[in-house]
This record gives C-alpha cells, structure tokens and sequence, in this order.
C-alpha cells in the first residue's frame, strides 16, 4: 500500500502546475468490542480511513475537476489495505447553470440519509442497524452508485437539485445493474431539509423503491435530527419498511456528546412482522487541529432476539 500511495502522490504533484491539486485522507483507528465478535483492534470507528486526491482548474467561465477517494481497511492478511478509489471517483464539469459528475460518486440518497443521522453514521450508529436504512446501498453496497453520471443544479433561495442515473452497469453490483435517484435539498441557517426518492432493479426483475425525508436544526446549545423512510423490495410476498430516526448532538465547549434512536417495522404480506430498535451515543473531544478523540456504543434489538452490543474507543486523524 505504501509503495501505491507514493506512486499517486507522485502523480499528483506532476500535475500541480497545470489544476490546483490536493492530496488527503484520514485515518482513523481504536480498539472496539461487539458481544457477537469480541474485542479488537481495527480502522474505521468514527469515520472510515481514506486516501484521496482531487483537483481543479477554471477556464472559459467553467470548473473542470477530478477527485478520486478510496477506503483503507483492515486486510484479510492483517495488514492494512489501500482498496483502490471506491469511495469516490468522478470527472465534473461545472459552470452557472449547474454541474454534471460522471463517475463513481454518492448518491442523493445517501446525501439525505447523512442528514438525519446525529451519530454520523460511525461504528456506532444507530441507522445501519435497522432495517430500512440500509437500503442506503447505491449499486455498490457502500451508498453510492458507480457508473453513474450525475446533475446538480444551482443553489437557488436554499434550494437544490439532483438528479443521478446509472443505467445498465455491468460487472459486480450489489443486486442493481439499474440504478437512479433524485434528491431535493434545502439549506437556510439553522435548517436542513433534504428529500430523495430511489429505484433498485437488476436484469428485468422487480423494481425496489426507496424515499426518505430528512431534517436536522440548529438551536445553538443542541442541534436536532431527524428522519423518515420507506422502502418497497418490490417481490411478491417481500418486505414493506418503515423506519424513523430521531437524534440530538449538545456541544461542551469543543466537545460534543451524540445521541440517536432508531426504529424499524418490516411488514410482510406472509408471515410475521418484524420490528427492530437501535440506540448509539457518540462523544467526540478534538485533540489537536487534526486529532479528534472518540468513545462510542451503542445497541440493536430485532425481534426475540438479544440485543448486539458495540463500545469502542479510538483517534480519527486528518490529513
């Protein structure tokens, strides 16, 4: 990995003199326990690690950029893992009328589910622990959608638009050869309220459907969350979800104490119903410009089943 991450470097740095190019990334690590798996050491506690570079350049009254993100993770060897850009990989041209992205990018679906979540959607978070929310999986499992190209418009009174399409994707996908998502986005102070509808399908089968509505405000001595969605799998006799999240975060000075709940009901037309509820709590204190600290925990209940629990600790470092 390191020889890799030189060699792009390199590359970046060559190219200086023609974009505005920037090199960065993050790591971060701890030491965490979960009642299914014990306790161990790993990456990716409060945010995941990542190595990235992006650039830009203005001309003839339009910005041309790239940026290509990967994750680093805990190899299946023991060692660390560079895994390649499939955070983020996208050429984008934008100019007054709006920006047009092609490439492996996020979808306005994820981008509206991150708005809801007070614990960041970390280790810890209560989201990715129940059912409809993790239909925030794009066409790559990770929410977001490779070969994709994508439209966003020009903030307009606090409003924006985006519109995403990856059709006919070949190669390994997460059950969505067929990938597409619109998003409506609304910024105004204090107040954030994003929608985005989704539709799933792969190689003419059933068509899954996703909405969700998403809103968090600042009040100054907290910033509230919260949020709705609902899925439809598409199958006959398949799951209908619903769920909800609420959450809160409360500064300390420069520390900051998250919490956040969630719910879910899936319905079937056969058989019984599941529900499921999680809960997680997330503290944060900066320990330098770059240095953030974490504690984290947080519980699933599904069904008759015993609740699976998550604590850990660790350092998230920018760079």
């Amino acid at each position: 990995m390191k020889k890799t991450l030189i060699a792009i470097a390199a590359l970046a740095a060559a190219g200086a003199s023609f974009a505005q190019t920037t090199v960065y990334g993050k790591v971060d690590a701890g030491l965490f326990n979960t009642t299914t798996g014990g306790t161990a050491v790993g990456f990716g506690g409060y945010e995941g690690s990542r190595f990235g570079v992006k650039a830009q350049e203005a001309a003839g009254g339009m910005t041309y950029s790239i940026q290509l993100e990967g994750s680093v993770s805990d190899g299946a060897d023991g060692q660390a893992t560079f895994v390649g850009f499939n955070r983020t990989a996208t050429l984008g041209v934008a100019g007054s009328m709006g920006a047009l992205t092609i490439g492996n990018q996020w979808t306005p679906f994820d981008n509206a589910v991150w708005t809801a979540d007070a614990t960041e959607y970390s280790k810890f978070t209560s989201l990715k622990a129940t059912t409809a929310w993790n239909y925030d999986v794009g066409n790559t499992g990770m929410g977001n959608a490779k070969s994709s190209v994508q439209y966003t418009t020009p903030v307009v009174n606090g409003f924006q638009g985006i519109v995403l399409s990856a059709p006919n994707v070949a190669g390994n996908t997460q059950g969505a050869t067929n990938y597409s998502g619109v998003g409506v986005n609304y910024g105004n102070g204090p107040l954030v309220v994003n929608f985005a509808t989704q539709a799933m399908s792969s190689n003419g089968g059933p068509t899954a459907n996703s909405n969700v509505l998403a809103v968090n405000y600042d009040f100054g001595a907290a910033k509230a969350y919260g949020g709705v969605i609902n899925t439809d799998s598409g199958t006959i006799g398949g799951g209908k979800d619903a769920s909800y999240t609420v959450g809160v975060a409360v500064p300390f000075g420069a520390d900051s104490l998250r919490v956040s709940y969630a719910g879910n009901k899936t319905s079937y037309t056969t058989g019984a119903d599941l529900t499921s509820n999680a809960w997680a709590a997330l503290y944060l204190k900066p320990l330098s410009k770059a240095a953030m600290g974490y504690a984290g925990m947080g519980s699933l209940s599904a069904g008759s089943a015993s609740a699976v629990n998550t604590t850990g600790v660790g350092i998230r470092y920018n760079f």
